[in-house]
């Protein structure tokens, strides 16, 4: 077997690190990859470690034949099986692709990792009759997608959570001698791009609130300039230059979060499945996480987590504190998380059912 995966996207993210587990799992397992990038040089460089072919084009969507024909050259010279694609700007690519090589046996896969509404145009009719399956990382990025009821045979739909890879040799990161954090004192962290929707504000406001409780709050991740600036005046704004710690982009955001106590994903948007909280999870670290996303379909309020609503510092705050107070709590939450992450979220059990698709 050989597949074909895409990257479209101009920035590293969970999406591209998905990208990444998966042919460097698939080649473990025999079977063939070819990439098709666009021609960034700091995306594809994250790819050549696989030593794979690489293709670059500039999957641009829906008026771009440029990168058509020369996907479309591929599939007429390779006995190429599938091509995986990870939104539908590539899943025009790869369909127009296909009609020009005429391969209708390869099979068209995309991944559906966002939580937006099923569009209804003519253009979107005919690429629904193309693609083979259509992956959602969760129930609720399915339900919205079918909210606007866009033609498509909804036997094509699949749910099938995200998953992460935890490398067998990872070292946490001492993070208290990094950073000088006191034996006594719990480490927040907070890893993921630096986003308004991310709500890494909301976390900044509910930590102002925590000032009588013994913690420190890490923020891992890079952003805009902009908006980096505006939660470095709210740090600034609350005297919480002692209490929060920004440590912008890391190579090996894993090591990082293996050295937190307590996880936190506060998104003010609805996220489809956060690797970010799976990833939490895996260290069986409790997670305080909002309750507007994909991630209360995995984590019970009170029994792996606790779950908040979004944009509330007060909320999140009193989670926090919870945690921050009980320790015989964030014992037991972070135990069972660790258990639902072995038991139905590990990789090997994505891998299984992502295998069944192609």
């Amino acid at each position: 077997m050989k597949i074909i995966h895409t990257i479209s996207n101009k920035a590293w993210g969970g999406g591209e690190q998905t990208v990444l587990d998966l042919s460097r799992r698939q080649l473990k397992d025999g079977i063939d990859v070819e990439l098709c990038c666009i021609p960034l040089e700091s995306m594809v460089e994250h790819f050549k470690g696989l030593n794979v072919p690489i293709h670059k084009m500039p999957l641009r969507g829906v008026l771009d034949m440029k990168s058509a024909w020369i996907m479309a050259k591929l599939l007429k010279s390779s006995d190429i099986s599938a091509i995986h694609v990870h939104n539908f700007k590539e899943a025009f690519t790869a369909a127009y692709a296909r009609v020009i090589a005429r391969r209708k046996d390869i099979r068209l896969v995309m991944c559906r990792n966002l939580t937006r509404k099923g569009k209804t145009s003519v253009i979107y009719r005919w690429l629904y009759s193309q693609l083979d399956c259509i992956v959602f990382d969760s129930q609720l990025a399915m339900d919205e997608f079918l909210s606007t009821s866009p033609p498509i045979n909804r036997g094509k739909l699949q749910v099938i959570f995200n998953a992460i890879i935890v490398p067998d040799d990872l070292k946490a990161k001492d993070l208290r001698n990094e950073y000088g954090i006191a034996d006594d004192e719990a480490i927040i962290l907070c890893h993921g791009r630096l986003d308004p929707e991310k709500g890494q504000h909301v976390l900044i406001e509910a930590a102002a609130l925590l000032k009588n409780e013994k913690f420190r709050l890490v923020l891992v991740g890079g952003g805009s300039e902009e908006y980096t600036n505006t939660l470095r005046m709210l740090i600034q704004k609350y005297q919480l230059e002692d209490t929060v710690i920004m440590a912008g982009f890391v190579d090996s955001v894993m090591s990082y979060v293996a050295g937190g106590d307590i996880g936190v994903l506060p998104s003010v948007v609805a996220e489809g499945c956060s690797l970010a909280a799976q990833e939490h999870m895996s260290f069986g670290h409790p997670i305080v996480a909002t309750n507007n996303g994909g991630q209360r379909e995995y984590i019970v309020d009170g029994k792996n987590g606790l779950l908040v609503p979004p944009g509330k510092p007060d909320a999140l705050a009193d989670a926090l504190r919870k945690l921050l107070d009980d320790k015989e709590l964030r014992k037991s939450l972070g135990a069972q998380a660790k258990y639902d992450f072995d038991d139905h979220l590990n990789y090997e059990s994505f891998y299984k059912r992502m295998s069944k698709i192609y």
